[in-house]
């Protein structure tokens, strides 16, 4: 173990890594070289604690951002390239931090839900999980209590549906996925797959799955949609007109991220136990039997090696041919997906609290 923090309470989040390496042109976080220090990993955990930790170099484990909100945090932050960090917490709320200082820039409370973190359905349907996903133009993509549009300045530009057409909109939870082509596509509680123009919100397609979409879509090397459901199925999805081009049926949820490894094969995680690679034609290449459930997003390498995590309380790297390289025990469930550093540092969330970074 490189280094180790115990944040105090459950990180489900994946961290997100801010380095000059990934693009940033800004400060990376307060008092942080990006030159000695390469990388700063940025989570937030279950008692609302939000935190950036130097990743590499001889300040390594070292915290540089400490910043608490009032509700939990159970999604990965998104970072923009001028040195700012956006998060949402099930306090009902959206935050922009500076890097350069690690203070609070603004917040924006999404919703109508009173009280913001009331029990049950209603406290849960304005939560601000579903992203952030910052767009090519700077403007971000989140869920709550339907999809966001907002500004870098925390106008909101749009949001569907409009309070006037559906004042109690399902929960979004899946994290937008933005297209080249000026598509966002998200999943809801209402059992939906949407994809909306950018530009103004508007519908492009939907497909009824039936099942909550809690997993967030990515885009295969073809441009094919791939998501995951409760319903235990793989679909992929045309995302020109949102025709399901073939689905793969995993038996349990499929909560967790997907992947796309090498050779286009889709990553699809399951409740069943057992983490799946999927060919682009649908058919299953290999199938890796873990001791429980799976809700972490797998990772993949430059040289295709496949990072999850388990309910099984391990860590697993797996070949892109799905031979297991190596499975690490941890204390608890691994539901966080794992960041990995420039120089090949795994950095990784826990259920018991703590932040580790593995090399």
């Amino acid at each position: 173990m490189a280094w180790e923090h115990d944040l105090g309470a459950v990180v489900f989040a994946a961290p997100t890594l801010v380095s000059a390496t990934e693009g940033a042109s800004g400060p990376l976080g307060p008092g942080v070289d990006p030159e000695r220090d390469l990388a700063v990993a940025y989570v937030g955990n279950h008692a609302g604690r939000f935190v950036g930790v130097i990743v590499d170099g001889p300040r390594a484990g070292d915290i540089v951002v400490d910043f608490d909100v009032q509700g939990m945090i159970w999604r990965r932050a998104a970072w923009d390239q001028a040195g700012h960090v956006y998060f949402g917490a099930d306090d009902d709320q959206l935050y922009k931090l500076s890097l350069a200082t690690g203070e609070l820039e603004w917040s924006l409370r999404l919703g109508n839900c009173e009280p913001p973190r009331a029990p049950g359905p209603e406290g849960v349907r304005c939560d601000v999980d579903g992203g952030p996903t910052i767009g090519p133009d700077g403007d971000l993509y989140v869920g709550a209590d339907g999809l966001y549009r907002i500004a870098p300045d925390g106008t909101i530009r749009w949001r569907t549906p409009a309070p006037s057409d559906e004042p109690y909109a399902s929960h979004v939870y899946s994290i937008p996925l933005v297209t080249d082509e000026g598509l966002v596509i998200y999943g809801g509680y209402d059992g939906t797959l949407r994809a909306l123009a950018t530009g103004d919100g508007s519908e492009r397609w939907r497909v009824p799955i039936g099942a909550d979409v809690d997993g967030s879509p990515v885009r295969g090397p073809d441009g094919t949609i791939h998501v995951g459901a409760d319903d235990g199925k793989l679909y992929a999805i045309a995302a020109s007109d949102g025709m399901v081009q073939w689905t793969h049926d995993a038996r349990r949820d499929v909560r967790g991220g997907l992947a796309v490894g090498p050779e286009g094969v889709v990553l699809q995680p399951s409740f069943d136990g057992n983490l799946y690679a999927v060919e682009p034609s649908g058919a299953a290449r290999w199938v890796l039997p873990t001791g429980a459930a799976m809700a972490a997003t797998p990772s993949v390498d430059a040289e295709g090696t496949i990072f999850v995590g388990s309910r099984d309380d391990r860590l697993y790297a797996v070949a892109s041919e799905g031979r297991v390289l190596w499975n690490v025990e941890f204390p608890a469930d691994i539901d966080s997906g794992v960041a990995i550093s420039p120089v090949g540092t795994l950095v990784v969330g826990c259920d018991d609290g703590v932040l580790r970074a593995l090399r």
